[in-house]
């Protein structure tokens, strides 16, 4: 059972970044945590729980643990540009990286090494436990000082996630009480359980490795001991994924208006002749989404067969993240669903114009933007409930 659970967390881990990292690309960093922490429980499962695969951990030891530096700096990064509603990396950032650069360099040699002599040590850790950490892989140090010092840095980053939430607690609130409060609230209150899991783990890490740190002797030769600190950490690594089936909302983020935004809110209002108001950010929003809408009808982009999402963001200079908060929370309509209403509206409108009938079903199917006569018809009959021709013939009758 225990054996399924990591791997869950790693399909979980990339699920959570194929399905919206369109919505958000921060969200890349929380499935970078997840993946890791995915990984890193198995690893510990492998040496605690199962000695029946280690071919399996001559894959897994040493390989990854530059990449087990990452939690922390994946975790935090996450927090902050969701607090801050940024995405990427700042040029600061590099220093995140450098004690996983650290262990990469330490590890080369052992990279170098052929796969039956890794397999021969671990299966000489599997028969011998104390050797997982008396053993140096690393040519600077050994497994169990490694290990100390990433356990040691992901406290200090679970710390500065805490430290960041305080300095966001007053802000949050005294936001808004529209959608955009809403959703700051939800968020702000996953952040604050993500970063209590975060500080949890780190913490059971830290303390495993003070407890083999000040055994008895440096006798390091029972690994049951640690046992039920690598079971939490397994069962966390799993439970972590599925509370955002509890939060779907969170991987928008906290969107926060841009100085571009409110520019292109302040233009249209100029246009129209409107008085220039204060906003707060749910009517910013909402001014936002309108102007989107706005573009889709004046402009017709939607008669592209290729028009997505990004053509929105580079068109009008706004957040792809934004927009797609803007489709999914301020207008309550996916994307795809808004951007087949046009197009059907558009086919309805050549129906009723083509007297002629110069339009066959096909080329109003193409005029509108569609590629496959299976989503024009299945578009249709959803919006309008029955297909182009029963559409059509009602029309006459009327």
């Amino acid at each position: 059972m225990f054996l399924t659970l990591p791997f869950l967390s790693l399909l979980f881990s990339i699920i959570i970044a194929y399905f919206n990292i369109k919505k958000n690309k921060g969200v890349i960093f929380l499935s970078v945590f997840y993946f890791l922490i995915g990984l890193i429980s198995l690893n510990y499962y492998l040496f605690t729980y199962d000695s029946q695969l280690p071919w399996l951990l001559a894959i897994l030891y040493g390989h990854f643990s530059a990449l087990f530096f990452l939690i922390g700096p994946a975790s935090y990064i996450y927090v902050r540009n969701t607090l801050s509603d940024q995405e990427g990396l700042r040029r600061k950032d590099f220093w995140h990286f450098i004690p996983s650069l650290y262990l990469l360099v330490g590890l080369i040699p052992y990279f170098l090494k052929p796969y039956p002599e890794k397999l021969a040590l671990v299966t000489k850790i599997l028969n011998q436990p104390g050797e997982l950490y008396t053993n140096q892989i690393h040519i600077f140090a050994s497994n169990l000082v490694n290990d100390f010092i990433r356990n040691f840095l992901y406290v200090y980053y679970a710390w500065m996630m805490i430290m960041l939430l305080i300095k966001s607690s007053e802000t949050n609130e005294t936001e808004s009480i529209g959608s955009s409060g809403m959703q700051r609230r939800v968020t702000f209150q996953w952040l604050n359980i993500f970063v209590a899991f975060n500080t949890f783990i780190a913490s059971i890490l830290l303390s495993s490795n003070f407890i083999v740190l000040f055994s008895p002797e440096n006798d390091f030769s029972n690994l049951n001991e640690y046992l039920p600190y690598y079971r939490i950490l397994i069962m966390l690594a799993f439970i972590m994924p599925l509370l955002i089936l509890l939060f779907p909302r969170v991987l928008y983020g906290i969107p926060q208006i841009t100085v571009e935004e409110l520019e292109l809110i302040q233009t249209k209002k100029k246009k129209s002749n409107s008085e220039k108001t204060e906003l707060d950010v749910d009517d910013s929003f909402y001014e936002i989404a309108q102007i989107i809408l706005n573009y889709i009808e004046t402009e017709k982009p939607y008669l592209n067969p290729r028009f997505s999402i990004r053509d929105i963001v580079v068109t009008l200079n706004i957040p792809q993240h934004h927009v797609s908060y803007c489709f999914n929370k301020i207008l309550n309509t996916p994307f795809p669903t808004i951007k087949n209403k046009y197009r059907i509206e558009y086919v309805k409108e050549l129906i009723l114009k083509d007297t002629e009938k110069r339009y066959s079903l096909e080329g109003l199917m193409k005029e509108a933007g569609f590629t496959s006569k299976n989503s024009f018809f299945q578009a249709f009959k959803e919006i309008e409930g029955c297909t182009p021709k029963v559409w059509s013939e009602q029309q006459k009758a009327i």
